[in-house]
């Protein structure tokens, strides 16, 4: 009786939602952690549950600490069966079943273990000096797992402030979107972790020689210059914004059909103030074609507070993320109506792997049927397009 119950309050949900909103959702997305990747019957397993959800998209996570799922010349390659691509494999399934591919990459952020790789090519060995530091120019490859998590810091994690870290991951997204045939290139962990990381020496060099300020005051200082702390925080939303930019560039060049989005912090204000990741100005810009907002608090009220933060954005390039990998559906759903109800491009969860075979039936009653996943062109290029043309 329990379960019947359950079963019609979320059908109750979901038709509610889906009236609400006027029409089906356009993205109905989910993230797919690299875990199931590693073999053709775990991917044929989330590809049949993804399709039971009603999902037309899948952002698959084929480099995640730097190591490619997928055929790669720049990664080391993953622990897969010898001889399987599954990016490749993933593409293969999930088209003919009406899903897009996105290939997720971590950009900044490339290993999370608590022991280092073992493979010597891996950019943890290769360039170390290319890692982002603390306040004492501590790198964060020299963090242990237990001092990460005191820091808020997943891992270790390369400096955007680095030239050639913006160039390696311009060269890394634009081998997967010119050999594989994603619909689009997801960038997650594209921020600084917190304000207390980025000193490392050629980021504040790089700043006094712009700005004739010395960074290093605030650490001295414990952050009392407002001045200084303010040009410093821009700076760092400039490396960020200047990593999405030559990625951009890259895909405009190499595979100009790809699509470009991103993974982040669902507060506008926050994401720009302690992450140093200015993803209004982006989409304001078009310079990504969406974003997805990790909203994955298990608090209604708060959920549906950061859908309306996202709504009030640029809502048409906004997939509003949910988590239901810490709560049930139904309460996940909270946020995710907040944003259908004002005009947010879909829904992407986090993540399928977490979903269990009986809570698709939920997912697929809410978005309802027969909506593409069309982004709106991109309003850097119309600009340049109209201007060019006198319009």
């Amino acid at each position: 009786m329990k379960s019947l119950h359950y079963m019609l309050c979320c059908l109750l949900l979901a038709l509610v939602a889906v009236s609400d909103s006027g029409e089906a959702v356009r993205c109905r997305y989910f993230w797919v952690v690299r875990d199931d990747l590693a073999s053709p019957a775990s991917i044929d397993s989330l590809i049949d549950k993804a399709a039971a959800a009603g999902a037309n998209g899948l952002i698959a996570q084929v480099a995640g600490r730097a190591e490619a799922y997928y055929e790669s010349d720049i990664l080391p390659s993953a622990s897969v069966e010898p001889g399987f691509d599954p990016l490749e494999y993933l593409i293969n399934r999930a088209r003919p079943r009406g899903m897009e591919v996105h290939a997720w990459v971590n950009a900044f952020l490339v290993w999370s273990a608590p022991y280092p790789p073992s493979d010597s090519s891996h950019i943890w060995h290769a360039h170390p000096e290319w890692f982002m530091t603390d306040g004492n120019r501590r790198s964060t490859r020299d963090y242990t797992r237990p001092q990460c998590e005191a820091s808020s810091l997943v891992g270790a994690t390369l400096s955007p402030a680095v030239p050639e870290v913006r160039q390696f991951l311009a060269r890394l997204t634009s081998e997967i979107a010119v050999n594989y045939d994603v619909d689009g290139i997801h960038l997650d962990y594209i921020r600084y972790p917190n304000p207390t990381f980025g000193f490392e020496p050629v980021s504040v060099g790089a700043f006094f020689f712009k700005t004739g300020l010395n960074a290093r005051e605030l650490v001295i200082r414990h952050g009392s210059d407002a001045e200084l702390e303010e040009a410093w925080s821009q700076w760092k939303r400039d490396m960020v914004t200047e990593t999405v930019e030559t990625v951009r560039a890259a895909l405009r060049r190499n595979a100009p059909g790809t699509l470009l989005s991103c993974a982040v912090m669902a507060d506008p204000y926050e994401a720009a103030s302690h992450y140093s990741c200015d993803w209004r100005k982006w989409l304001e810009d078009g310079l990504v074609d969406f974003v997805c907002t990790m909203a994955y608090t298990t608090n209604q009220s708060k959920a549906r507070e950061l859908a309306l933060l996202g709504a009030g954005t640029v809502p048409e390039r906004v997939v509003h993320g949910i988590g239901v990998y810490n709560q049930s559906v139904p309460s996940a759903l909270a946020g995710a109506e907040t944003a259908v109800e004002n005009e947010c491009a879909g829904i992407c969860v986090f993540s399928l792997n977490s979903l269990s075979s009986s809570d698709t039936w939920m997912l697929s009653q809410f978005w309802g049927e027969g909506r593409t996943s069309e982004h709106p062109l991109e309003t850097a290029v119309f600009q340049r397009v109209s201007k060019g043309n006198g319009l």
